[in-house]
């Protein structure tokens, strides 16, 4: 049977991969080998921690850091804070103004005369 390229690829890779999981199994089989002999926990720990690289070196893609990108893009938005004040500033502005220019309190000596001063600013008299 032919195979592709890819195909052949792959089947290297699995090739690769079965003979690294042999030697891997060895080294665990020599860590127990190991304990029933009663050798030292540095002799069972060296053959352990080369069975555990062995493996790491057979699924790189397993042992591999993964950064997770971030849950929440936080997106700059323009402060119109400022604007907003500066606005509300004039609109406050104009609607005085628009009440001195025409409104009733405008100038108050066109429609008021001297007497109405003198009885509006008199004091209350007091009542018996």
């Amino acid at each position: 049977m032919t195979m592709t390229p890819y195909e052949q690829e792959r089947h290297i890779e699995y090739v690769q991969r079965s003979k690294i999981l042999s030697s891997a199994s060895e080294m665990y089989f020599k860590a127990a080998q190991a304990m029933e002999e009663g050798k030292s926990e540095d002799d069972r720990y060296r053959y352990i921690k080369s069975a555990k690289e062995l493996i790491e070196e057979a699924f790189p893609e397993v042992f591999e850091a993964h950064h997770p990108a971030p849950k929440y893009v936080i997106k700059e938005e323009r402060d119109y804070r400022v604007l907003k004040i500066v606005g509300l500033a004039a609109v406050i502005l104009v609607i005085c103004y628009a009440f001195v220019a025409f409104g009733p309190t405008g100038d108050l000596s066109k429609t008021w005369t001297a007497d109405d001063v003198a009885k509006s600013t008199a004091y209350p008299k007091p009542r018996n």
